[in-house]
């Protein structure tokens, strides 16, 4: 079988310097501290206190037992001080600990819901050219999926920075006063800590290779669980091939791990296993000559050194680790930043002014997509008028869904420009344009939000509720939504109510269709907006928004010609460009493709057309 590809590069992994490092490490610390300061006081408190009652109650009170016993102490002597040394500090870091959990749990989701909240908000800015660009997307799911984790992680490792410098003091003080040799070996295993950087960064191209793996992955298993995809996986041959696709995926990943997993368990090694096979060995080793042959230090004190070196070793390798590992976050910080960064190519200029209704103009407009080689659009004219209806028709592929997006500025043009009353829109501020059309996609979707809110896309106030049934009924909804248990305060889909309520696609097209009813603008698109409604359901939505709309500006797209008629102006695309254009009546006397593609659906029109006066087909 053959396997996923995956790219090889020659590169040392991505590199960030100390003080990038130190930048996105004080960048975490003021987010959690801004959104949860008590829990990361807290926080900081019990890992100081860790490290303070972990030394009195483990070493210091196994110096004092041993050399009492040694001293002929009786126990009655010695227990309430053990007592003292072990219990009480134990007890209060139960209880420092309970709190630190206790706070946390809400503090970690504040942080969470901010860092997501200024995700989402960049998402909503950035071009729609962005989400095509499989490197700004990868960024965008990092910062989405990983940020949180990632800036907590910051954020503990600082803390435990803290301990482990409080624990270097402690123990480094109590060796250096015993024997400064002991520090010596205490420090031998610092050098295989270096390996960690390089580790680091290795598992930052390794993670970022399998990422785009794993994201294919997982879309087989959705393909394979979701309700959505169950009719065609028992009913095509689709099973096979999207085992396939998972198959070269996961075999993929194998390969990014055969490729990288060798150096990895090898730096491992290096950086982790050099204390256990070199430093403590030497220690106790010195340790027992110390006690036992040159008689200079008594049993209580060489237990001491042994455990005091091997948390000394233990806190000056921490003491690097933590930052290789604050080095290892802030390359996904990095990616973080990146995102939220970026400055949208689409954005409002410093002297935008704010969109009005007037004419609406494309000239010469040409467009092609992200990475492709060739115009979907080529060489657009046309206009918009309030008052006017265009048709867009054409075969699919012919260009007419990006014309929209084109006029919506969700893309801005390659060639050409497009204007509203002579002022070019990239003049204009993005939100008070958009805001002037009302919007119905062919692939339009529905929120796990009531209907009311789906129709209205904003929370219900006072008084809406007979907009919201006026639009519904307009749409053909009404008599279905008035059946669901709630009426329009029924929620849809399943994913935040049991009781919500699974539509039909056309169903789910008339609510979508309801917002342009009740969305008060001077302008309606209508992308395909009945592809899921039977023609007497189509005919009586376009009657009622021709009624409705009737001095508003309209632009739509249907396969279904019937509504073209009474359009003022229609526009037939082919391969991007316009060839025709013209009124119903002019296009049938041109006799051209628009007449042709007419003519082959005249059955479904001869009513139309006779009350029209054409000579039908």
């Amino acid at each position: 079988m053959k396997k996923e590809k995956t790219v090889k590069k020659k590169d040392k992994g991505r590199r960030v310097p100390f003080g990038l490092v130190l930048k996105d490490t004080w960048l975490a610390l003021r987010l959690c501290f801004k959104h949860a300061p008590f829990a990361c006081i807290m926080m900081l408190l019990s890992y100081i206190l860790d490290s303070l009652i972990g030394f009195m109650s483990g070493t210091y009170a196994l110096k004092y037992i041993i050399d009492s016993y040694e001293n002929g102490i009786s126990f009655d002597a010695v227990w309430k001080t053990v007592v003292f040394l072990v219990v009480v500090p134990a007890a209060t870091s139960l209880v420092v600990d309970f709190i630190v959990n206790l706070t946390w749990s809400i503090g970690s989701n504040k942080i969470s819901m901010a860092i997501h909240k200024s995700v989402f908000e960049k998402n909503t800015r950035v071009e729609l050219a962005c989400f095509e660009n499989p490197e700004f997307y990868d960024k965008y799911v990092k910062a989405s999926a990983e940020t949180p984790d990632n800036m907590f992680n910051i954020t503990f490792t600082v803390f435990f920075f803290f301990y482990t410098v409080l624990n270097t003091c402690l123990y480094g003080s109590l060796l250096f006063t015993m024997d400064p040799v002991f520090i010596i070996f205490a420090i031998i295993p610092l050098f295989g800590s270096f390996f960690k950087k390089r580790s680091n960064e290795l598992w930052h191209k390794h993670s970022t290779e399998d990422r785009v793996l794993h994201r294919r992955c997982q879309y087989t298993q959705r393909v394979f669980y979701s309700n959505e995809y169950a009719k065609e996986m028992r009913l095509t041959n689709s099973k096979s091939f999207m085992l396939k696709k998972y198959e070269e995926a996961s075999d993929g990943r194998k390969d990014v791990v055969k490729r990288y997993g060798k150096r990895e368990m090898l730096l491992d090694i290096l950086g982790n296993k050099i204390s256990s096979i070199l430093a403590n060995p030497l220690a106790i080793a010195y340790a027992i000559f110390r006690t036992l042959v040159s008689k200079a230090m008594g049993l209580g004190d060489c237990a001491v050194v042994i455990n005091s070196v091997s948390q000394l070793s233990s806190s000056f390798i921490q003491v690097t680790n933590q930052y290789f590992r604050l080095h290892e976050k802030s390359l996904f910080v990095e990616d973080y930043k990146e995102f939220v960064n970026y400055e949208p190519k689409m954005s409002d200029g410093e002297n935008a002014s704010n969109a009005a209704p007037g004419i609406i103009k494309m000239e010469n407009v040409s467009f092609k997509y992200f990475g492709s080689g060739q115009n979907v659009l080529k060489n657009i004219s046309l206009e918009l008028k309030v008052g006017e209806k265009i048709a867009l028709v054409g075969h699919n592929g012919a260009g007419k869904s990006t014309l929209i997006k084109l006029l919506l500025r969700l893309y801005d043009p390659t060639e050409g420009k497009i204007t509203l009353d002579g002022e070019d829109i990239r003049d204009v501020k993005i939100k008070s344009y958009r805001d002037m059309f009302s919007v119905v996609f062919q692939d339009f979707k529905l929120i796990a939000l009531p209907v009311s809110e789906n129709v209205l896309m904003r929370p219900k106030k006072e008084g809406d509720e007979k907009r919201v049934e006026e639009a519904l009924k307009l749409s053909g909804a009404y008599g279905r939504i008035m059946e669901l248990k709630d009426g329009v305060d029924t929620v849809l889909t399943k994913e935040f109510s049991e009781d919500g309520a699974v539509l039909s696609v056309g169903e789910g097209q008339k609510i979508a269709i309801a917002h342009a009813f009740i969305k008060d603008s001077p302008y309606i698109i209508l992308d395909e907006p009945t592809s899921a409604l039977d023609p007497v359901a189509e005919s009586e939505m376009y009657t009622n928004m021709m009624r409705v709309g009737e001095n508003k500006g309209m632009v739509f797209i249907s396969h279904r010609l019937s509504s073209a008629v009474s359009a003022d102006r229609i526009y037939m695309l082919e391969n991007g460009e316009i060839i025709e254009s013209g009124t119903h009546k002019e296009l049938m006397e041109l006799n051209g493709k628009y007449a042709d593609m007419f003519k082959k659906q005249a059955q479904n029109y001869v009513d139309i057309e006779r009350e029209g006066g054409e000579v039908s087909a």
